[in-house]
C-alpha cells in the first residue's frame, strides 16, 4: 500500500512539473511527410553535407526520399582558378534540375575518387602522394607513400580508388598498377580516417590471379559501385575485371550476350541505382543498356534500346565511338552524357530520356571542354545506419 501510494505522489509530482523544465523534441511529433517538406527547403549541399547526419531520422529521410533520386559528379579543368565543381542533378517535375557550386580544395591535385564524402587525391606539391579530403570537415590529409613500381598516379598503368567496407565500417585505398605483371595494394583506413594520421597504416600486397586482364596494359580508372564494387575495362569483348573490396578479390565478369552477339569492344560504363550499367552500341543508331543485376552470379538484365536519331548520332558517336557515360538519375529514367567536342563549350552536356528517346542538351550554362574530368560520387547503403 504504502509503494503504491509513493508512486502515485511521483506521477502527481511529474504532472505537475512546469511544461517548460521538460526537453521537448517537437520533430518527433511531426510526420514524416511533414519534415520531408521542411527539409526540402534547404540547399541540396547543406542536406548532402550536414543535414543528413543530425540524426537516424533525417539520415533515412533525406537519403531515401530527398536525395534518392539526385545524382552527383565533380567536373574538373586541368588548368584555371576553378579547377573543381561539384554538379547535383535532380528531377522535378519529369525534368531535370542542375545545382553547380565551386570546391574549394587545398590540394590543387588530380581527383581520381569520390566514395561518401571523401576525396582521393594526387597531391603534385608532395612528389604524388595520396591525399584524401574530407567534404564535410572541409580537413584533408596525405597517405603514406605507396610503391612507385607503378611509375606515378597519372601513368596509364596507375589505378587508385577509394571504397568503403560497410561490415567492418572501414576505408580502403585500391592501387592497382602494371609492371611485369599486375599488382594491387591496400591500404585500410578507419571510418574516422582523419585518425591515420596516428595510427600510421602501411601498405598491404594482396595477390592477384596470373591470367587476370592478361596482356592489357592499360585499365582506367575503374566505375565504383556502391562504394564497394571495381569494374575495370580491359579492352575484352568476353569480360570485364570486378573487384569486391570487401572480400578483397577480383573476378572476370562475363558480359551479356551469347556466343552469337559478342560485344564488339565498343561500349561504356557507368553506375545506375547501385547497380552497373554497360551501353553496347550494336548498330550505327542503336544501343543497348543492360545492367548488372548480381555481381556474385553475374547475373545481366538488359533494360533498354536506345533509338539514336541522325542528331544523336551526330553528336554522340564520331566515327566509331561509344557515348560516354557519366551519370544518371537514380529512378533510371536519364542518362547524363558528355559531348565529345574538343574546344571548350557551353552546354557541353546532353541527357537522354529513357522513356521518350529523345535527346537534349543540359539547360544550363556550364562551360565543358574535352580535357575535362568528371568523378562521379560512389554512395554505400550502409554508410552509418
Amino acid at each position: 500500500m504504502n509503494m503504491a501510494m509513493s508512486r502515485f505522489r511521483e506521477e502527481s509530482e511529474e504532472e505537475d512539473m512546469p511544461r517548460k523544465k521538460k526537453k521537448v523534441d517537437w520533430f518527433l511529433l511531426l510526420t514524416d511527410d511533414i519534415v520531408v517538406e521542411i527539409l526540402k527547403k534547404l540547399p541540396s549541399s547543406v542536406l548532402r553535407y550536414r543535414g543528413k547526419y543530425v540524426c537516424k531520422r533525417w539520415f533515412n529521410l533525406i537519403t531515401n526520399q530527398i536525395l534518392l533520386d539526385h545524382s552527383s559528379f565533380i567536373i574538373q579543368r586541368s588548368s584555371g582558378l576553378h579547377r573543381a565543381r561539384h554538379i547535383v542533378v535532380r528531377e522535378v517535375k519529369q525534368k531535370l534540375e542542375f545545382e553547380e557550386t565551386y570546391l574549394e580544395i587545398p590540394c590543387r591535385g588530380r581527383i581520381k575518387s569520390w566514395c561518401n564524402e571523401f576525396l582521393l587525391m594526387v597531391d603534385p606539391k608532395r612528389n604524388e602522394t595520396l591525399y584524401v579530403y574530407d567534404l564535410l570537415t572541409k580537413k584533408g590529409f596525405n597517405l603514406p607513400q605507396c610503391s612507385r613500381s607503378c611509375g606515378g598516379h597519372y601513368t596509364s598503368k596507375c589505378c587508385i580508388s577509394l571504397c568503403y567496407d560497410g561490415i567492418l565500417r572501414l576505408y580502403k585505398v585500391i592501387h592497382m598498377f602494371m609492371g611485369s605483371r599486375i599488382r594491387c595494394q591496400i591500404l585500410v583506413l578507419l571510418s574516422d580516417v582523419v585518425s591515420i594520421i596516428s595510427n600510421f597504416p602501411k601498405w598491404k600486397r594482396i595477390k592477384v590471379p596470373s591470367n587476370m586482364g592478361e596482356g592489357q596494359y592499360y585499365w582506367g580508372d575503374p566505375v565504383s559501385v556502391q562504394g564497394r564494387y571495381l569494374h575495370w575495362d580491359v579492352h575484352s569483348s568476353d569480360y570485364l575485371v570486378s573487384m569486391d573490396s570487401v572480400q578483397e578479390r577480383f573476378y572476370e565478369t562475363r558480359l551479356p550476350g551469347s556466343n552469337d552477339e559478342r560485344m564488339r569492344n565498343q561500349y561504356s560504363f557507368v553506375e545506375m541505382n547501385g547497380f552497373l550499367a554497360l551501353l553496347d552500341k550494336v548498330s550505327g543508331n542503336k544501343a543497348n543498356l543492360w545492367i548488372l543485376k548480381d555481381f556474385h552470379k553475374m547475373k545481366w538484365e538488359k533494360l533498354h534500346s536506345l533509338n539514336l536519331s541522325c542528331h544523336w548520332y551526330l553528336s554522340i558517336y564520331p566515327q566509331t565511338d561509344i557515348p560516354f557515360p557519366i551519370s544518371s538519375v537514380v529512378n533510371k529514367r536519364h542518362i547524363i552524357f558528355k559531348k565529345p567536342t574538343r574546344p571548350r563549350t557551353v552546354n557541353g552536356l546532353l541527357r537522354y530520356d529513357l522513356e521518350t528517346n529523345v535527346v537534349e542538351g543540359v539547360p544550363c550554362t556550364m562551360s565543358t571542354g574535352y580535357n575535362d574530368r568528371y568523378v562521379v560520387q560512389s554512395v554505400a547503403p550502409d554508410l552509418l545506419w
